[in-house]
């Protein structure tokens, strides 16, 4: 399947986890969310995510295991909608450019009262162990799993009508019913501190396969300039060569290099697509954060993907204002989003590269 460039220009999500109601706007190709804990940053990332891929099932049950949740049953369902309320369906929605296109995603709950859950391990989603619980709850009506309808509108696709997919228990196991008709423009990634390496070996192996190793090289010289090449051992190991008789493991250069290499591959893998990071900063030392920004940028424009990532760390925004405006000083593609929720109200406020220059330089606080 051909993939094209495509990036979101906004979104808007109602119900999912923490969020009653949020819209963002003026997307960028690079794009860093920043507020206080428990303000819907990671959750933000997750209806992205979502929407990505919206006909894709299996995407709930990944963000729950991103978060470390790996079992199912009627309650690990129930988390995904706004305080547990299951009637109240999650609505996601935004538009893309390039080409122009507006999405919307609607999850509802699968209510079965007739599910009795046991408790039994099968092979789920991703190829992961699945553990499917009993039921929390012998009160409430049992959910049997999710209902996704998605409609999409814009230039490719003439045919508006809404595409079903559902993923529901069948017995002791979990069943997918996905969309024949309908193929997917988009790919992204979602990456945290718990997965970062987790794919980083078979990337590698598809940066090889596409003879796109040179360009990852390139990227990681304006890290390392005496790193020649990149290869991948009989062992699974990434090795380097910087002119030595013998070539280095990865993991000598200590914990910052692999995990820019891993996120670079990240980038190199989702060509024309988009990269999600949370925490980004998870895992570098504050003196690395400028390096680790000047990766970033350096892979995002060579291989044409989207960047959405979150942080906390004062030093990692100064660092992606820096590294963007001495990489790219003419380009508006940058954009700080500092989120401020008041219980259920979230205020969103959009620094440009310029308007996070001068904030820094006058130490308000951006954060």
């Amino acid at each position: 399947m051909k993939k094209v460039n495509t990036m979101f220009e906004s979104i808007s999500i109602e119900g999912l986890r923490v969020l009653k109601k949020i819209s963002i706007d003026d997307f960028q190709q690079f794009n860093l969310f920043v507020g206080s804990n428990n303000c819907g940053k990671t959750t933000l990332l997750e209806g992205i995510f979502l929407l990505s891929s919206p006909t894709n099932a299996q995407l709930p049950l990944k963000i729950n295991r991103f978060r470390g949740i790996n079992f199912i049953d009627d309650y690990t369902w129930r988390l995904l909608f706004k305080d547990l309320d299951i009637n109240s369906n999650i609505k996601i929605s935004g538009e893309l450019k390039k080409p122009k296109e507006t999405r919307k995603l609607v999850i509802k709950p699968n209510k079965d009262e007739s599910i009795k859950y046991t408790s039994i391990a099968k092979e789920g989603a991703d190829k992961g162990l699945i553990d499917i619980k009993n039921s929390y709850s012998e009160s409430a009506s049992a959910i049997g799993g999710l209902i996704f309808e998605y409609s999409i509108k814009g230039n490719r696709i003439r045919n508006h009508k809404k595409i079903i997919t559902k993923i529901f228990r069948k017995g002791d196991d979990l069943e997918i019913v996905s969309p024949k008709s309908y193929e997917e423009i988009l790919q992204a990634i979602f990456i945290n501190h718990n997965t970062i390496f987790g794919d980083v070996g078979k990337r590698f192996n598809d940066i090889q396969i596409k003879k796109q190793t040179g360009r990852v090289v390139n990227v990681l010289n304006k890290i390392e300039p005496s790193l020649n090449s990149l290869i991948s051992g009989t062992d699974g190991v990434i090795y380097f060569d910087i002119g030595l008789e013998r070539m280095l493991p990865i993991s000598v250069m200590g914990d910052g290099i692999p995990r820019i290499l891993a996120i670079i591959l990240a980038i190199a893998d989702t060509q024309n697509g988009i990269v999600i990071i949370d925490e980004i900063e998870n895992g570098f030392h504050y003196s690395s954060q400028d390096i680790l920004w000047n990766a970033i940028i350096n892979s995002a424009k060579e291989f044409n993907v989207q960047i959405f990532a979150t942080t906390h760390s004062l030093e990692c925004v100064k660092a992606y204002s820096s590294a963007h405006s001495r990489l790219y000083p003419q380009e508006d593609d940058l954009r700080l989003f500092r989120i401020e929720r008041r219980k259920d109200n979230f205020d969103i406020i959009c620094y440009d590269n310029t308007l996070l220059e001068s904030s820094l330089d006058s130490n308000w606080e951006v954060r």
